[in-house]
This record gives structure tokens, C-alpha cells and sequence, in this order.
């Protein structure tokens, strides 16, 4: 008789307490799915573009419709999208819909008004002197994406590019500068021993290649998935 007491007064009070866990422990299950899988897409991402940076330094021209096949196909399941076919050299493949977006650079630095860089224009007319400067930029993928986040080195705006990216005048044209902030982080980066790194020299070129995933599919609610970035410098 005591035994039914309990039951009839228990009733019901593991629905309850199960109710209450399942509250706390449905969003620790669905962030913990959206991390996991952003973080397959963080590797596959970085991946990418530790390959791309590896084919640039050796001499691929990103600007042909060729290269830009080859790092659509690296990032197979991550929907970078380049349009449709086109002929000669293209530096900002960008109306394109897809969740990718990839920024091919290369930097020089520019010394002093004595080194053969300035020399060559008129140490009067070296505008970059002391400077970081873009020598060449190349975007491709879904131009919506571009902002300070995915395009970390800032873009060369202003600046005159030819076909296949290459900034003209990028020791006379202030434009070709680096923005502020890049212009530290390049000094800290590659005018120090502190890092290891040896410091360029006058002329002496640096390769960045940044890519940027959004994840639009891992998003539930308030919790989504922001996409994962890469960037990598030689």
C-alpha cells in the first residue's frame, strides 16, 4: 500500500525532470554539431590555402580561368563559385553567388630613398619609401564576402591593375600602400628577427593568400556558424 502511495504522488516527475534536461542539453548538443563541423571546414579551408599559397610562390597565374578551376576543385564541398568560363586574365572574379572567397597577394617592401627602388624613380618622387606596397592582387568567389575579416591585408583601392592583377607604379602611387594597420603587421612580421623571420630587403616580395568559407547551412536559431578563414604568408 505504501508503494502504490508513492506512485500515485510520483507521478509524472521524470517527465518533468527530463523536460528540464532536454532544455539545457539540446543547445549544448546543436553547438557542439555546428563547432565540430566548422572545425572539419576550419582544416579543409586551411588546407586549401596552404596549397594555393604553395602553387603561387611557383609561378600560378590566379587571374586565368584555369587556376581558378584548380582552387574550385581544392575546395570541393565548400562551394567556392567562379562563373563561367572566360578568355585572357581576370583580377576580380567576383559576381559570383557561392559561399567562398579567395584573395591571392603579393607584397614588396620598398626601402629607403637610397636603395635601387627609389633610385629608380627619383628619390624625390618615392612616394613608398619605407613602405609596404601591393604589387599584385587577385580576388575570385562571392564578392559579397569581401570585408576586413576575409580580406585581412586590406585591397590596393585606388590603385591602377592590369588584367592579371599587377599594380602599376607601386613605388610612386600612394595608393598601392598598405593600409595603416597592415603596414604594423607586415613590420612586425617581416622587418624583425624576433619571429625568425629574416627582414626584407628593398624589392624583396612577400605571398599572402587569404580564404573565406561563410557556413550558412550550420545555423539554428541564435546559434550559427560564422564560417572559418585562412591566410598564409611566404
Amino acid at each position: 500500500m505504501a508503494t502504490e502511495r508513492r506512485k500515485k504522488t510520483q507521478s509524472g516527475q521524470e517527465i518533468m525532470e527530463f523536460a528540464l534536461i532536454v532544455v539545457l542539453l539540446v543547445p549544448t548538443f546543436l553547438a557542439s554539431f555546428i563547432v565540430g563541423m566548422n572545425l572539419i571546414r576550419s582544416i579543409q579551408c586551411n588546407q586549401m590555402c596552404r596549397d594555393l599559397t604553395d602553387m603561387y610562390i611557383h609561378g600560378a597565374d590566379f587571374s586565368t580561368y584555369a587556376m581558378q578551376t584548380m582552387a574550385q576543385r581544392l575546395a570541393q564541398g565548400l562551394n567556392l563559385q567562379i562563373g563561367s568560363s572566360f578568355s585572357g586574365n581576370s583580377n576580380s572574379n567576383v559576381s559570383n553567388g557561392g559561399n567562398g572567397l579567395v584573395t591571392v597577394t603579393q607584397i614588396m617592401y620598398v626601402g629607403t630613398t637610397s636603395q635601387p627602388n627609389c633610385l629608380a624613380v627619383g628619390a624625390s618622387n618615392c612616394t613608398n619609401a619605407n613602405s609596404f606596397v601591393f604589387t599584385q592582387q587577385i580576388v575570385f568567389g562571392n564578392g559579397t564576402l569581401a570585408n576586413s575579416g576575409t580580406q585581412g591585408l586590406g585591397t590596393p583601392t585606388g590603385a591602377t591593375l592590369s588584367s592579371a592583377g599587377i599594380v602599376q607604379n607601386p613605388v610612386t602611387d600612394s595608393h598601392a600602400q598598405l593600409p595603416t594597420a597592415s603596414q604594423a603587421q607586415m613590420q612586425s612580421l617581416w622587418q624583425t628577427t624576433a619571429n625568425g623571420q629574416m627582414p626584407l630587403e628593398d624589392g624583396q616580395v612577400a605571398y599572402v593568400v587569404e580564404t573565406y568559407f561563410q557556413s550558412p547551412d550550420l545555423g539554428v536559431s541564435a546559434l550559427s556558424g560564422n564560417g572559418v578563414y585562412a591566410r598564409y604568408f611566404f
